[in-house]
């Protein structure tokens, strides 16, 4: 045999473009339709806006990865074909259960386990390795689910209305904040999560990761500062932003700053975090540097790669067998066909009428009063259809009196159709969102008028001068779940039985002057949310709670 024979084995060989077709053709057949559902879903809007632009930048950069392994001889042959079925299975059951019941991380994030699938079958583990940043990139494309962003961006909303509230104060304009509602003039601005949420601290954070991985630094403890340096940088990057919306809003109007300036600003919160990026790293080079010189010490510099004296030929570069091309793309058409049969298509609606048409202004010892307050509302901002802050198809809020002149707000809101990226709003999120401080947290469990139990919540909300229990409870399709898990849980249950689930949100509360009166509040609060569902029960069967 000959050196060529030797170094280039004939089993290396390419069997042709048609295996590679064939996988191609089943991962189109599986994320095409997926990702235009997103780009007209959770990624055409600017909270996560990113999706789009990580997911090319991952592919361009896994590309150009792939090139450089190639030119440098480390891409080896030694397939590990047991890892890389369970990686690819994997990845197939996610896609299935996820793009079935929407559950878009699960449906996105499918393909990262599918990729490094096929790595491992052609390649092995140590090619699969050399290439671990392009798939962790991928992880920043993948939409987190909504309930985990409410309860991680909450806080970093609140701290950038904080920061920027004092930052125009110092400046001298005429600002107030309500937890994460900015008045400025005559004008007010929420800060809402594509402002000042998780998605662009991820954004962020990739971007900074991207920026390490390509500079190449050969210090562990600078590339670990730098990484943990982009989260006050998305912070600082975020509070910029938001100022600036706030004062194209008092010098140009609402329009200004909700239209094309808004997006402006949007692009300046990135220049201005890749400048704060490379400028925190060139001060870490220059920190570097003048300790390496007090010790009287060189910077250490990039370990350079031996290169192998018999890399792979192009040829046998990309070698992948027919057969097992053809099972991936039949195991990538199977997923898209359970997909399609594992998809809830029956509806269960227990409201087809408007709230105000059939909500009884007088029931039992209640009557219907205009309200002197206004309620907090139950969705975190205003808008039109139905998105993650905007979840419901109907809702109204009503004050009522009893005879001994005791008053209750009721606040219903209904949604048709329960998914996983768009559900009901624990009101937890959005009294927090509006300004309050909560506290005194407890279980709610109380009697219907058939004897079954009602498990819900209660709490005391605070703004300033006003005190208000609350007493809720949500009901998706037929379970009343408790807490954001467990309404996730439930929608998946249903949906596995093939049930789209209706969900509505039930909330009663009312204002004292002293805390010490929160227990009769809510002793009164139960008496009347029992008389509204006995009252809705006789001709709304299913409506409050389940049958």
């Amino acid at each position: 045999m000959s050196l060529e024979q030797t170094l280039n084995p004939p089993q290396e060989r390419s069997p042709g473009p048609l295996s590679w077709l064939l996988v191609a053709l089943g991962l189109a057949a599986m994320y095409v339709p997926s990702f235009v559902d997103l780009l007209h879903g959770v990624w055409g809007s600017e909270r996560n806006a990113h999706g789009p632009i990580v997911l090319v930048v991952a592919c361009v950069y896994l590309g150009v990865r792939i090139r450089q392994l190639r030119d440098a001889g480390l891409i080896e042959r030694q397939p590990a074909p047991l890892a890389g079925s369970l990686m690819v299975l994997l990845g197939l059951l996610c896609f299935a259960l996820g793009r079935a019941q929407t559950v878009l991380f699960m449906e996105a994030g499918s393909l990262i386990p599918i990729l490094a699938g096929i790595v491992l079958l052609v390649y092995g583990v140590k090619t699969c390795r050399r290439l671990w940043f392009a798939f962790f990139f991928m992880l920043f494309m993948v939409p987190l689910p909504a309930s985990v962003v409410d309860v991680l961006t909450q806080p970093l909303k609140i701290g950038v209305s904080y920061a920027a509230q004092h930052l125009l104060q110092w400046l001298d304009y005429p600002v107030a904040r309500s937890g994460v509602i900015i008045s400025i003039g005559p004008y007010q601005l929420l800060v809402a999560d594509a402002c000042a949420g998780l998605n662009s601290l991820f954004t962020l954070e990739a971007l900074g990761l991207l920026y390490m991985n390509l500079v190449r630094h050969p210090s562990l403890v600078r590339n670990t500062l730098l990484a943990l340096l982009i989260v006050p940088i998305s912070f600082t990057a975020n509070t910029v932003r938001v100022v600036v919306l706030a004062l194209i809003t008092y010098y140009l109007g609402d329009a200004a700053g909700q239209g094309f300036l808004h997006g402006f600003a949007g692009m300046l919160l990135f220049f201005v975090a890749l400048g704060l990026i490379i400028g925190m790293d060139s001060l870490l080079r220059w920190i570097a540097v003048q300790l390496a010189r007090g010790r009287g010490r060189a910077l250490p510099a990039a370990p350079v790669r031996r290169q192998p004296a018999a890399p792979l030929r192009q040829d046998g570069l990309f070698a992948l067998r027919l057969p097992v091309a053809a099972v991936l793309a039949g195991g990538m058409l199977v997923s898209v066909g359970a997909a399609y049969a594992l998809a809830p298509h029956q509806e269960s609606v227990a409201k087809t009428a408007p709230f105000a048409t059939f909500l009884p202004q007088r029931f039992g010892d209640w009557r219907m009063v205009p309200s002197p307050y206004l309620q907090v509302s139950t969705a975190l901002q205003e808008g039109t259809g139905r998105t993650a802050e905007q979840p419901y198809d109907d809702e109204i809020a009503r004050t009522y009196v009893n005879s001994r002149g005791q008053q209750v707000m009721l606040a219903l809101a209904y949604a048709r159709e329960q998914m996983q990226d768009v559900k009901i709003h624990p009101p937890e999120v959005c009294y927090v969102a509006q300004g309050f401080t909560l506290s005194g947290q407890q279980p709610l469990s109380m009697r219907a008028a058939d004897g079954k139990t009602i498990e819900g919540r209660r709490f005391l909300a605070r703004s300033g001068d006003r005190m208000e229990p609350v007493t809720y409870w949500t009901r998706i399709g037929d379970a009343l779940p408790v807490g954001g898990l467990d309404a996730r849980l439930t929608i998946f249950r249903q949906g596995m039985q093939g049930r789209i689930a209706d969900g509505i949100l039930v909330r009663a509360s009312s204002l004292i002057s002293d805390p010490s009166g929160q227990d009769a509040a809510f002793a009164l609060q139960q008496g009347f949310l029992q008389d509204l569902e006995a009252a809705l029960r006789k001709n709304n069967p299913g409506l409050l709670l389940p049958t």
